[in-house]
């Protein structure tokens, strides 16, 4: 399978279509991330590092709660609403919801309801004696709207079942984090107390909620009138069945969810515990400079996710490893600038927060490097999903986080915030190298191919090089970034043009052609 190609029609065809997934995918994500940033830079100006740590640990509480609550339901409702709207019945669809929603809607409730009433202990352990009565406020705030996230992220699943990005996009990557950006700066400028400000985040859970909700009820009443009301839309399987068969596929993938949220989110809690919530809240800006980088990785792997499993169920192998290659080159030429830049230039972005942000410069930098193996990587995770090997996933999640928190318990204590980071980091390389090795015993495929190189090279000598010559000459101020910025942009993109056909950059133009052939007919 060395060197396989996508070559004529599958060539245009595959590489467009995920040039169209992703190209979605990709703005969404980068605008959340930004306005995720922002939100970041508003609480640690607005609060400090001490009381704006404590908030960042009650968030990250709040999203391992709801991820936790969500059981892999959103995962689920993509292949059953998928697969309905497939066959006869439009009834299934009504199931599907039934089936996964009131599981998650008692969980998510149970989940709040034990929060409320242990807040009082979780303010004492993660807030310390200086913090322990804002924490409580804040963890007793946030409770009522776990089950609120975990049936916004089902519900959001659900919609992406129908083949529409759209809803996921714009309520929950773009409308959710600008709300919260937009309530929380402007509680922070009236003076308003932490819990006001946590309610205040919260809002934009339930605006993503609400737009689900709401998209769906559009997205089922269309497919019902389409079926019609004869006999067919009331012919389906038993509700039990359904069930049975989409727990059997969904709680792997929970389990899995929760092993990686864990990942995600976990080191912060433990820097709060064994260390203080001013050095959570440090950690926390540290880790969320990443945050870009991250969501494209997420964005590729959504778009490029039914491609794999349609391809692996007609035995295209070739076309899968063509396909893998080329979605990782464009990941690694997406999110491998930034992460040199990060790796270089850490002082100076964590000097835009504060002062008492800048120590925190190597948490940054081993981030960043380990990210650099995950983004060459590609989406394999979910290639080895769409493989059917998701109690393999399963298991390499369960192999991270034991490996995390058994690394924090013991680095943090030692080494302090770079302990929680090469915690994180061995975590996520382990995460990403057993896959790679499990695709390649399974399937004799791997993701280097000629975009994989033309893009780590383009990023290396156009970026990394430059960076490191930059501030080896001349420092690592604001303005040796913005003109390191300037000049590296332009020698990458210059790089990038030069081997733009080893990546495959003119799928995008590809699909660009075809999206204005397809107006044009609706148009005529």
């Amino acid at each position: 399978m060395h060197g396989a190609t996508l070559t004529g029609e599958h060539r245009t065809t595959d590489l467009s279509s995920l040039a169209r997934g992703g190209s979605w995918n990709l703005l969404g994500s980068a605008g959340g991330a930004l306005l995720s940033m922002a939100l970041v830079v508003v609480v640690a100006r607005g609060m400090g590092a001490a009381e704006g740590g404590a908030l960042f640990e009650v968030i990250a509480l709040y999203n391992i709660a709801v991820v936790m609550a969500t059981l892999g339901a959103d995962t689920g409702l993509v292949r059953l609403t998928a697969s309905a709207r497939g066959g006869e019945s439009g009834r299934t669809l009504g199931q599907a919801l039934l089936v996964a929603l009131v599981p998650v809607g008692l969980v998510g409730t149970g989940l709040g309801i034990a929060g409320y009433l242990a807040a009082g202990t979780i303010g004492h352990h993660l807030g310390g004696e200086a913090h322990a009565g804002a924490v409580t406020d804040m963890v007793e705030g946030l409770a009522p709207f776990v089950p609120i996230g975990a049936m916004g992220l089902a519900l959001l699943g659900a919609t992406r079942g129908y083949g529409t990005m759209l809803p996921t996009v714009f309520a929950e990557r773009l409308g959710r984090p600008a709300l919260q950006l937009a309530v929380v700066a402007g509680a922070l400028a009236g003076g308003a107390a932490a819990v006001t400000v946590a309610v205040g985040w919260a809002v934009g859970v339930v605006l993503s909620a609400e737009v689900a909700a709401w998209t769906l009820s559009r997205l089922w009443s269309r497919r019902r009138a389409a079926i019609g009301t004869d006999e067919r839309f009331d012919r389906s399987p038993p509700t039990l069945e359904i069930a049975r068969s989409f727990w059997a596929f969904t709680l792997p993938r929970a389990f899995a969810a929760m092993f990686r949220v864990g990942v995600l989110w976990l080191d912060v809690l433990l820097v709060g515990i064994l260390i203080s919530s001013e050095a959570a809240g440090i950690y926390t800006v540290a880790t969320r400079l990443l945050q870009v980088g991250f969501l494209a990785v997420e964005a590729i792997g959504q778009a490029v996710e039914p491609m794999f499993s349609r391809l692996i169920a007609h035995g295209t192998t070739a076309r899968v490893q063509a396909l893998y290659q080329v979605s990782t080159g464009w990941l690694i030429a997406l999110t491998w600038p930034l992460f040199l830049t990060l790796w270089v230039f850490a002082p100076t972005l964590l000097g835009w927060f504060g002062p008492e942000y800048v120590g925190a410069a190597d948490v940054v930098a081993i981030l960043a490097l380990s990210a650099l193996v995950g983004s060459g990587c590609g989406p394999v995770d979910i290639l080895l999903v769409m493989a059917g090997k998701s109690m393999w996933s399963f298991r390499n999640a369960a192999v991270s986080f034991g490996l995390n928190v058994v690394l924090n318990l013991a680095l943090i204590p030692v080494w302090g915030l770079e302990g929680a980071a090469l915690a994180w980091a061995v975590s996520r390389v382990v995460g990403n190298v057993l896959p790679l090795l499990q695709i390649r015993r399974l399937l004799g495929i791997h993701p280097v191919g000629r975009g994989w190189i033309a893009a780590a090279a383009a990023s290396v000598v156009g970026v990394g090089a430059v960076a490191v010559a930059t501030r080896w000459a001349v420092g690592t101020s604001t303005d040796v970034l913005i003109a390191h910025a300037l000049f590296a942009g332009v020698a990458y993109v210059a790089l990038v043009w030069r081997w733009r056909t080893q990546l495959d950059l003119t799928a995008f133009t590809a699909a660009v052609g075809k999206r204005r052939t397809g107006r044009a007919r609706v148009a005529a």
